[in-house]
């Protein structure tokens, strides 16, 4: 069995009992996701060591899983996922294998020094799932959900500074897509992100700021990845589709992306886009990754941040941020 805490192992068990009871859509597609974390956590030998750290039904579920000892490694990290991210089959298998394929990259930059990779699924990210009114897809892109669950990010990673045995732990918060929202509402809460020292930003639609420096750990420590195949660091300001972008969106999403573009080369859905010279981040290389639609779906490009198959240079970047070897990574040109 994979290292768990006692209470989040119980907490796991009693909460797939209560879910087996009811019949509702939503409670069947977080057993399943349960279930799936419940079999990862019983694998013998799982390394990075496997630990629970949170769990809940509440909304549109919770839960905070770590590859690595929070407690006792150098380096953390925390990852908040975006949009449609929920409790669920595919949150249980493919977030939490970014999560480890993080710690174990960053384990091997670091010398196999020992590393703490969490996933925070700790607040209600926008759903889009079961709807058709596109207008209605749009309006959930708010701010609203980033704003609420802030508060909570910060405790967590105010808990990780305080708990962690090394005195000094180099802490990095990661978003990626609408999480990198959640992550810039967190940065600029009064006193920002406890005990952070960097911040990465992947798949980035805006941040809510506009200069890397307003998120609080200085310019030089905010790191960004953008793919150039990825629509959503493309997004169009707000007022841009105000302006009639909604339906080139829809109709043609990489030309009306592009076109937003250039027609604002710094806009973006929540403030200036992270990638361009004007927010002053450092962005480092990744791959440009596959068109829109090549394999049927909008944004393949959107998914290959962390993952070392896909796009092993991104990766190997996020996992030299994490294990504090920020100065080896490979850098690209601003936008």
């Amino acid at each position: 069995m994979g290292a768990v805490e006692d209470c989040g192992w119980e907490n796991l068990q009693l909460l797939i009992g209560k879910l087996e009871g009811e019949h509702d859509e939503q409670p069947h597609t977080q057993l399943a996701g349960l279930l799936e974390i419940d079999r990862k956590l019983r694998e013998e030998g799982t390394q990075p060591p496997m630990f629970l750290l949170g769990i809940g039904d509440e909304g549109n579920g919770r839960e905070i899983v770590s590859y690595g000892n929070p407690d006792t490694a150098k380096n953390v990290s925390a990852y908040v996922p975006g949009l449609e991210t929920s409790l669920d089959e595919d949150f249980a298998k493919n977030d939490l294998k970014r999560a480890r394929d993080t710690a174990i990259d960053a384990a091997f930059e670091n010398r196999g020094s020992a590393t703490a990779s969490i996933v925070w699924l700790g607040y209600d990210a926008p759903q889009l799932t079961g709807s058709d009114d596109w207008g209605a897809n749009f309006d959930v892109a708010q701010s609203d959900d980033a704003n609420a669950g802030a508060p909570a990010y910060d405790r967590f990673m105010h808990g990780l500074s305080v708990t962690n045995e090394t005195g000094d732990p180099h802490l990095t918060a990661i978003g990626h897509s609408y999480g990198s929202r959640l992550v810039g509402a967190a940065a600029t809460q009064p006193g920002g992100i406890p005990g952070v020292d960097d911040i990465i930003l992947v798949g980035s639609p805006g941040v809510g700021v506009d200069k890397a420096g307003d998120l609080g750990v200085g310019k030089d420590h905010v790191f960004v990845g953008s793919a150039g195949n990825d629509p959503v660091t493309w997004a169009p300001s707000r007022k841009q589709l105000v302006g009639g972008a909604v339906g080139g969106v829809l109709l043609d999403p990489v030309g009306a992306l592009a076109g937003g573009y250039l027609a604002d080369p710094d806009g973006a859905w929540f403030g200036r886009d992270p990638a361009s010279e004007g927010f002053e981040a450092r962005r480092f290389a990744v791959d440009d990754g596959p068109l829109p639609f090549s394999d049927g779906t909008p944004t393949p490009a959107h998914s290959n941040y962390f993952n070392p198959e896909r796009d092993p240079e991104s990766a190997k970047n996020i996992a030299r941020i994490v294990s504090g070897h920020a100065d080896k990574i490979t850098t690209e040109p601003h936008r």
